[in-house]
């Protein structure tokens, strides 16, 4: 695209919730991005580290100013249009009638439902429909790869995804005010790590696959928590920050997960091929189409799921007003999980994003005076020496080979941490299963 051919930039507006909140179609103008949460793009270092082997890495707003970036800056006004209406609809009919038509069409497909409400109809020719650009043998290719981590990248991706959910600010707010990490603590854990471990898994692909049926149950959750605290929440907030979860931010899913786990290998020491790097891309392109993400802002390329992820990033901020909540709640959950996993998670996080940054996560918590300094050594020394043998490994006549059977074994990222949760909850008595269900009547839903 040359600049000529650039969409315009609309002036931005002083009643956003007025004049910014509808979907963007094709050729229309570019709303300009919401306020930014920091001065200059916030989490350098992470930032530096991850990819300044990569591209030019900046640290002012001025050097993110391409097409991609423009395009997110407009999508944080707006959600998942199709699942946002499929909300609603549970709303109009009744959250118990509304998910048993959903699960009856995602388990059996939507002709099994009676008489099926028009906006289920259209959420499930998405789901059914998977579009032509996504190269399903790349995205199988992208799952190995993606499979076959270091131990240590696999564990420290899944603290990274502790640490932003409470350093970046709209999740944090989200999160904070959902409450579910306090009050259903259990169910959202074993959630989110069943949800992994299912998209890892070889069927994954599958149109009745555990691994699509997760993704779809939570493209339901995320347009119902969008509905329900953008009614909580009303204009001012809006005006702030845009929608909930915004569609750009649903995407830097693939920066949180997809990517992580292999830029992590290579701050270590042990690098991915480029075909690799766009064989995951394509692997998290099908699974944001399955959550609802809008094809002309999923990131297709290696190139373009870095570029991507380092400008969300920039975006990050400094959490929210529910900064020491998520984080006590968070940490409480490894801490019951284990008494050593907090000082290990924050030891760990300081080889990536810094210490600076970790104290900040838990700044105001209990945690906060832990010496993360010795762990962070061990934990970086571990990594180096396990990120060198497997790229030694990598060398070896019959490697690939090795990797498609290491795939193909049950275990997926995120296994040994959904076993740790079962454990809990089972010598617990919890009586607490992967549902997908909370916001069916949560008090968002009621809004």
């Amino acid at each position: 695209m040359t600049t000529a051919e650039r969409p315009d930039i609309l002036p931005m507006s002083a009643n956003p919730f007025a004049d910014f909140r509808y979907f963007y179609k094709e050729g229309m103008p570019l709303r300009p991005a919401p306020q930014r949460r920091t001065e200059t793009p916030s989490w350098s270092t992470l930032r530096h580290n991850l990819f300044d082997n990569w591209h030019d890495v900046k640290d002012d707003w001025d050097g993110y100013n391409s097409d991609q970036n423009r395009l997110l800056d407009d999508h944080m006004w707006q959600c998942d249009e199709t699942g946002l209406a499929v909300a609603e609809m549970f709303k109009r009919v009744g959250a118990k009638k509304g998910r048993a038509d959903f699960e009856t069409a995602l388990s059996q497909g939507i002709e099994k439902v009676d008489n099926p409400e028009p906006e289920l109809v259209e959420f499930f020719r998405q789901v059914d429909n998977v579009p032509e650009w996504i190269d399903m043998e790349a995205a199988g290719r992208g799952r190995i790869a993606y499979y076959n981590v270091t131990f240590t990248s696999e564990t420290l991706a899944i603290a990274f995804a502790y640490w932003a959910t409470t350093m970046e600010d709209r999740t944090s707010a989200a999160t904070g005010e959902t409450g579910m990490f306090d009050h259903k603590a259990m169910q959202r854990s074993v959630e989110t790590a069943k949800f992994f471990v299912d998209l890892g898994r070889e069927d994954v692909f599958d149109r009745y696959s555990d691994g699509l049926k997760a993704a779809v149950r939570v493209r339901l959750l995320h347009a119902q928590a969008n509905r329900g605290l953008e009614k909580l929440w009303g204009p001012e907030h809006f005006n702030e920050f845009g929608r909930p979860i915004g569609s750009s931010f649903l995407v830097s899913g693939e920066g949180w997960f997809a990517l992580m786990p292999l830029a992590i290998d290579e701050l270590f020491g042990r690098p991915h091929s480029g075909q690799e790097w766009d064989d995951v891309a394509m692997y998290w392109a099908y699974v944001l189409y399955m959550m609802g993400a809008e094809e002309r802002i999923i990131p297709k390329t290696g190139d373009e799921m870095r570029k991507m992820t380092d400008y969300i990033y920039a975006n990050g901020g400094q959490s929210s007003d529910f900064h020491q909540e998520v984080a006590t709640a968070l940490m409480s959950i490894l801490e019951n999980l284990n008494p050593a996993l907090p000082i290990i998670v924050l030891g760990a996080l300081c080889t990536v994003v810094g210490e600076d940054d970790v104290r900040f996560m838990v700044k105001g918590t209990k945690w906060e005076k832990l010496r993360f300094k010795p762990v962070a050594w061990m934990y970086g020394t571990v990594a180096r020496m396990e990120a060198r043998a497997a790229r030694l490994r990598d060398k070896l006549p019959g490697a690939e080979q090795a990797k498609v059977r290491r795939a193909g074994r049950g275990k997926p990222p995120w296994s040994t941490v959904l076993g740790q949760i079962e454990a809990h909850i089972a010598k617990n008595n919890l009586g607490v299963e992967a549902k997908f269900n909370l916001h069916d009547n949560s008090k968002e839903a009621l809004n």
